[in-house]
């Protein structure tokens, strides 16, 4: 017969602890606060770059079973988390993915961390750039086509029978704007596409000089 294993109660606790945590989960229930690994929480709180008083919310938490958080397990255990939290590759992931740049790394990492997150920061607004204006440059060829149709349908009504000499005048007044409109618009799309070029540029070069 296959041996059962028995998991010992400090490890399963752990273990539902890291899986409260790890899904977002703002308090922690009786059970959670009396079989806390609090080195365990505090290594993922620092993997997570999270502030150092998220302990204070545990303290509150568990005060209400009269457990008390071993402080200096959980600061042991955030100091690991921020070993992994602080590498210069996290730091230009973060930066490149949008995130804010939170101020928690010990010092002795903290200037590896904010260069490869400035790195990844600045390649994230480049990227925002070009990705603006490109929306911009979608939205004004809509715009574009919608005085397009516009215009053809004042062509076509310019042409009907039974107009008025004055009525005749008015659509062809009006055509005459629609055309100095898309004139403008084409315009303005000649010159997005001119920043976009040198937009996307500057964002490849960006790319190129990364060490990451």
């Amino acid at each position: 017969m296959a041996e059962t294993r028995k998991h010992h109660p400090f490890f399963t606790g752990a273990i539902l602890v890291t899986l409260a945590l790890l899904q977002g989960c703002a308090t922690l229930d009786k059970d959670e606060c009396m079989l806390a690994d609090w080195r365990l929480i505090g290594y993922q709180d620092g993997v997570a770059g999270k502030s150092a008083v998220a302990v204070g919310e545990y303290r509150e938490d568990c005060a209400k079973h009269a457990v008390v958080p071993d402080l200096d397990a959980y600061r042991a255990g955030r100091e690991e988390g921020l070993q992994e939290y602080c590498k210069p590759d996290n730091g230009y992931r973060l930066g490149n993915a949008g995130h804010g740049f939170v101020a928690i790394c010990p010092t002795a990492l903290e200037d590896d961390f904010r260069d490869a997150y400035n790195v990844g920061r600045k390649l994230y607004l480049a990227r925002s750039t070009v990705n603006k204006t490109h929306s911009r440059i979608n939205n004004r060829k809509k715009a574009l086509s919608n005085l397009e149709d516009d215009r053809a349908k004042k062509l076509a009504a310019l042409i009907a029978d039974g107009l008025k000499a004055d009525q005749r005048v008015m659509i062809l007044y009006e055509i005459n704007e629609l055309q100095q409109e898309m004139n403008n618009t084409e315009d303005e799309i000649v010159g997005l596409e001119h920043d976009l070029a040198n937009q996307q540029n500057h964002l490849d070069r960006l790319a190129r000089k990364s060490a990451y």
